[in-house]
């Protein structure tokens, strides 16, 4: 079959939708070739940023696939995204998968390419503008990120979960909120480079894991140093996302007034997001259970911020804001 196979440049699987109605194949070597995605399955992004972090140039389909591929290419996500015959639902759905995608590039690479990192600002303004054109974005959405791999789809809803709350909060302007998207998109970075078995663990941690787990705010930060396309305001939210109003928080401990405001409100998206989430070691808790939650946690976040949060998300699950 290996001879049978065309060549396609893996490029152009960057920035497409992951449903795809032909299969792929990739070359380990001139006698052995591996089925890497197939109709069925669809796009794996992880293992797409893989091959091209090691310089994959090229995948192959089967020559009565061509017509599908070509297609395929001429539709990538951003044109059914900016289709205004798309479905609100639909393109949702197209900036999801744009955003699974580029985040399986950031998450696969020790430091974050100028170019990723400038596409990421692109996707998070789709977002505000998404906020703005729809009331029932968040609705949607809520029911779309529930699925798929943990650290990847939390990233993406805490950066939506975060936006939302600013503009509720009536204090950021287009910019603001397009910068405290970007926090939330790249708040937890650094846990790429915590081994996966802690993270994942369905046990408690040791003290010594959790002093390791503790360390994503820096490792983080250092992952975001060096790329000109991160403003500095991205990176305070990065590095102080779990300070804590009372002081108990990490790596700095420091209180209140000195963590910066959009780094509390991601905090407060980093945790809705977790506890609607199902863990290792826990179901996922209902919006509401999530909420009571927030509101219990005294001194955790301002209480402000909890208000706000409270009153954008009981809206989403139909009830009234306590």
């Amino acid at each position: 079959m290996k001879d049978e196979l065309i060549p396609v440049d893996i490029q152009t699987f960057r920035n497409a939708t992951r449903d795809i109605d032909f299969d792929v194949y990739l070359k380990l070597s001139d006698d052995n070739v591996a089925h890497v995605f197939s109709r069925t399955t669809g796009l794996d992004y992880k293992r797409l940023a893989h091959y091209i972090q090691k310089d994959v140039k090229n995948l192959y389909i089967k020559p009565q696939d061509l017509k599908a591929y070509q297609a395929f290419v001429n539709r990538p996500a951003h044109v059914i995204f900016a289709d205004p015959n798309t479905t609100q639902e639909k393109k949702i759905a197209t900036l999801l998968n744009m955003t699974e995608q580029n985040m399986a590039e950031i998450f696969t690479q020790f430091n974050v390419p100028e170019e990723t990192a400038q596409y990421s600002q692109r996707l998070i303004r789709s977002y505000v503008d998404l906020m703005t054109q729809s009331p029932n974005t968040l609705a949607i959405i809520l029911k779309l990120v529930s699925h798929g791999e943990y650290l990847y789809y939390h990233s993406i809803a805490v950066s939506i979960f975060s936006m939302f709350i600013a503009k509720a909060s009536g204090q950021f302007n287009q910019r603001m909120l397009e910068l405290v998207g970007m926090g939330g998109f790249l708040h937890d970075i650094g846990c790429t480079q915590i081994p996966k078995e802690i993270l994942m663990s369905p046990t408690e941690l040791t003290q010594e894991q959790w002093a390791e787990v503790k360390q994503h705010p820096k490792l983080g930060l250092n992952m975001i140093a060096n790329t000109a396309a991160i403003p500095d305001e991205v990176r305070y939210i990065v590095y102080q996302h779990h300070e804590e109003p009372c002081g108990q928080g990490y790596p700095n401990a420091i209180h209140g007034p000195v963590i910066y405001y959009p780094a509390k409100i991601v905090a407060l998206a980093d945790a809705f997001s977790a506890l609607i989430s199902k863990r290792p070691f826990r179901p996922a808790y209902s919006v509401e259970r999530a909420l009571e939650i927030l509101q219990q946690g005294t001194g955790r976040h301002d209480r402000e911020l909890v208000k706000v949060t409270t009153a954008v998300f009981s809206r989403q699950s139909g009830k009234k804001a306590a």
